[in-house]
């Protein structure tokens, strides 16, 4: 049976205004238990009309559907720089400089003194990955080994992993191998990968990967592989591949799907996949249908029977049988 999701809604929050790399000021106010469970997002704002705007607000989207709430942690300026509906979708907002691990850590330990919990960590952007890996284990949640994200962050180091494990690199990462450049799009679900997309780059932005010279289950296989043996174990990634004549070379591994028009393509091809739900869910020990990774766009809008039962209806649930397909967003 469809399940529609659903929460108060979010109050739009101030944020405290601390200087890049130093510790916020604790909170003096009565803290009040929070109605579910808070994600701690690093690195979640964009700024308005900034090109990365569409994708912050998706995930925000996702966390606010999924009933968690949120406590972003980024610079001042670009939380003062939000949109409307980033400053809507999320609950708390906290200037402090989310690439550096020693302050957030502290910031953290300051706060969960002060009677608040948070429930995962997770970090949006690249260059804030270490931080919340380090942040995750300081607080005993969910996330990467701070070792595997430096292996996978410092491209010498990934691709000497990569080929000491068998897989096909290029030793030269200024120069892109031969053959079809496509990127794996997953997310882990148990300490499992899984790959959900595969999608060519264009000038126009993105497209189905079709007409390669392996299987899209070969391409899937090799992208989860490859985040395997880098020892990553939580969140979502993205695999930059090339399909070639003698193999599939693997030339790339992020932790986010940072790529413009990226999360838009999933999203509009994918409907019933919503990544970072996936995460959320996966996180806190809730047991949710994984949808089969179908890894291109189906011909036409899923069959009821077959819309995976933890999607969220746009709309009220009266509609979903003439909408079956709408699963993002809410009213």
């Amino acid at each position: 049976m469809l399940q529609q999701r659903h929460r108060p809604a979010a109050r739009p929050a101030t944020p405290a205004t601390t200087a890049p790399g130093t510790t916020a000021p604790a909170t003096t106010a009565p803290v009040t238990a929070p109605a579910g469970p808070v994600a701690l997002l690093l690195g979640a704002a964009a700024p308005h009309r900034h090109p990365g705007e569409d994708a912050a607000n998706s995930t925000l989207l996702e966390t606010w559907s999924s009933g968690v709430r949120t406590w972003v942690l980024d610079r001042a300026e670009l939380l003062a720089a939000r949109g409307p509906e980033a400053r809507i979708l999320s609950d708390e907002a906290t200037g402090l400089d989310s690439v550096h691990t020693d302050a957030c850590v502290a910031w953290a330990r300051d706060r969960q003194a002060a009677g608040h919990r948070f429930d995962l960590v997770l970090g949006l952007r690249e260059d804030v990955q270490l931080a919340a890996a380090d942040l995750a284990a300081a607080l005993q949640l969910p996330g990467n080994h701070p070792d595997a994200v430096r292996r996978v962050q410092d491209t010498g180091t990934r691709l000497a992993a990569l080929a000491a494990g068998g897989f096909l690199v290029d030793e030269d990462p200024d120069r892109a191998p031969e053959g079809t450049a496509l990127t794996a799009v997953g997310a882990f679900v148990s300490g499992r990968p899984h790959v959900f997309l595969l999608a060519v780059p264009t000038e126009d932005g993105w497209a189905p990967a079709t007409g390669l010279p392996h299987t899209p289950q070969a391409l899937a296989a090799e992208a989860a592989a490859a985040v395997l043996h880098l020892g990553l174990c939580f969140g979502v990634f993205r695999v930059d591949l090339h399909a070639t004549d003698r193999g599939i070379a693997v030339s790339d591994v992020r932790l986010t799907l940072e790529a413009p028009g990226l999360q838009a393509h999933l999203a509009r091809t994918l409907p019933c996949v919503e990544l970072f739900n996936l995460v959320y869910d996966d996180a806190l020990g809730r047991t949710a249908a994984l949808p089969a990774p179908p890894l291109a766009p189906a011909a036409q809008p899923p069959a009821p029977s077959t819309v995976p039962p933890f999607v969220l209806l746009a709309g009220e649930p009266e509609g979903a049988a003439a909408e079956p397909h709408i699963c993002r967003g809410t009213d």
